[in-house]
C-alpha cells in the first residue's frame, strides 16, 4: 500500500496511505458533482478526483487542488463541500458499512479487495478535518504521518 504526501499550500500536509485517501475522494467526488456547487475547474476537479478513485494515480497520488482553485471564492466553496461531505459521514454513524464500500465504483480491483470489514467514519472525518484546515490556511504541518485506524 503506497504512501503518498497530500499537501495544498507552501508544502503544508500530511502522509497518508493512498487507500484511505481514494476513499475520501469517493465521498467528496459524491457531493462536488452536486449543481449547487460551481467552480471554474469543477470538472476537471472531478475527472482529477474520479482517476484516484479508479486507483490510475496509484504511486502517485496528490491533491490537485492548489491548480484548480482559481481564488479564495472557489476555496471557500471546496471548504463548504467538506463541511458537507463530513455531515454526510456523522450521519452514517459509527461505521460505513461493508455493503457500501464494495459498491463504490472504481476500476481498482484492489480497492474492492482491501475493504472487506466496516469502515469507522471517525477515521474518514479526520481526513476531511485536515483537509479542510489545509483550504482554512490553519493547517501548519509539513510532515504529519496521519495514522488511520482501520484493518
Amino acid at each position: 500500500m503506497s504512501t503518498t504526501f497530500i499537501d495544498f499550500q507552501n508544502d503544508k500536509g500530511f502522509y497518508i496511505h493512498e487507500i484511505f485517501m481514494q476513499l475520501a475522494m469517493h465521498y467528496i467526488n459524491q457531493e462536488l458533482i452536486k449543481p449547487i456547487y460551481t467552480l471554474t475547474n469543477k470538472q476537471t476537479v472531478l475527472d482529477s478526483l474520479q482517476l484516484d478513485i479508479d486507483g490510475f494515480t496509484s504511486g502517485y497520488l496528490v491533491l490537485t487542488w492548489d491548480n484548480y482553485l482559481i481564488n479564495s471564492s472557489e476555496e471557500q466553496t471546496m471548504i463548504s463541500v467538506l463541511q458537507n461531505v463530513k455531515t454526510t459521514l456523522q450521519n452514517k454513524g459509527a461505521f460505513i458499512s461493508v455493503s457500501e464500500l464494495q459498491a463504490i465504483p472504481t476500476q481498482d480491483w484492489y480497492f474492492k479487495v482491501y475493504y472487506r470489514k466496516p469502515f469507522p467514519t471517525a477515521e474518514l472525518i479526520k481526513i476531511i478535518d485536515v483537509l479542510i484546515q489545509m483550504l482554512q490556511g490553519t493547517w501548519t504541518s509539513t510532515n504529519y504521518d496521519m495514522k488511520i485506524n482501520y484493518k
